[in-house]
């Protein structure tokens, strides 16, 4: 007999975390009582609308902002039991929190209290963790600071991207919300208080906008390896070469020591594209020339024809 499930649950989130665990939760059979979509202004509503519709489910949306009077009459005349958070961009205001008898609760990325903040997937690979780990965790005014509920930890394979880390934790967080709901139906969650201050490893924003992303040619060959990988795919790892700028897709490590030619300088052209780091050599896989042409670095080097000695460099070059 399927198992019936009475709690009311608010659903909050923004694609591609929360289409994940809408469709587990809804699959179940969790008793999903309404889902909040981004604001009307993001570019994922119309997505995150369109996956509440084909589940059947109640949207309730806003305009712009969480406090919006109408926005929490209508969560009130909900009357949930418990709002569930995956992925979201906004704070939540206590006038909001308040609204849900036993609170709201938050899947997060990582390893809390570590890595708080928009981008734990990069962070996590840019650092050279070998683990990193799922949380669920009560919300409360700030982002990801509230009192721990279960914490899931996972070994970072050699080869992750931010990519593959996204997928992985993403899947890994629509079973822990559903095991979650599954032991809310009779039981009360377990708390844990996060420790306070700052002193933690932080996941900030990567963007072309924060000029972030260019790849640094002076630091060592491992590094800017991870580097790459770290923004791969949805970031990407940028740099320069003639005027025109690169992003960088893939590269391998040839050596992690030895070098012969300065930070960002082509070391070889024969058939494949070698570039010289602060220390050691990497080897272009992919990258994409402009917004002209995405291709290896042996295409690279048949198509711009470079020459041994010329350097690729970042910015502030």
């Amino acid at each position: 007999m399927e198992k019936q499930y009475t709690k009311r649950i608010l659903f909050v989130g923004m694609p591609d975390m929360a289409i994940i665990c809408l469709n587990k939760l809804a699959k179940k059979k969790i008793n999903i009582a309404g889902v909040v979509p981004p604001a009307k202004n993001e570019p994922t509503y119309r997505l995150m609308c369109e996956t509440a519709k084909i589940l059947g489910l109640s949207i309730i949306d806003y305009e712009k902002s969480l406090n919006e009077s109408s926005f929490l009459e209508k969560i009130k005349q909900l009357n949930i039991d418990l709002g569930v958070v995956a992925s979201y961009n906004k704070k939540f205001p206590s006038e909001l929190l308040k609204l849900a008898k036993d609170g709201f609760i938050n899947l997060h990325p990582s390893k809390l209290p570590d890595y708080r903040g928009a981008n734990p997937y990069s962070h996590v690979i840019l650092n050279g963790e070998k683990e990193s780990a799922i949380t669920l965790h009560f919300m409360d005014e700030q982002f990801d600071t509230g009192d721990i509920i279960s914490q899931y930890r996972f070994k970072l394979d050699e080869d992750e991207t931010m990519g593959t880390l996204f997928y992985r934790t993403n899947e890994m967080c629509a079973s822990m919300i559903y095991e979650a709901l599954d032991y809310y139906e009779t039981h009360k969650f377990p708390r844990k208080i996060q420790p306070s201050g700052d002193n933690f490893k932080k996941a900030e924003c990567l963007s072309l906008e924060k000029r972030n992303v260019f790849i640094d040619w002076n630091k060592s060959a491992e590094e800017i390896e991870r580097f790459i990988r770290a923004l791969n795919p949805f970031i990407g790892a940028y740099t320069f070469y003639d005027g025109v700028i690169i992003r960088i897709n893939s590269a391998y490590i040839l050596n992690s020591g030895k070098r012969n030619s300065n930070p960002g300088c082509i070391v070889d052209t024969k058939k494949e594209l070698k570039i010289a780091c602060g220390s050691g050599v990497i080897q272009i896989d992919s990258m994409q020339y402009g917004g002209f042409f995405i291709c290896s670095g042996r295409e690279f080097i048949e198509r711009i024809n470079p020459k041994k000695g010329e350097k690729f460099y970042n910015e502030q070059s």
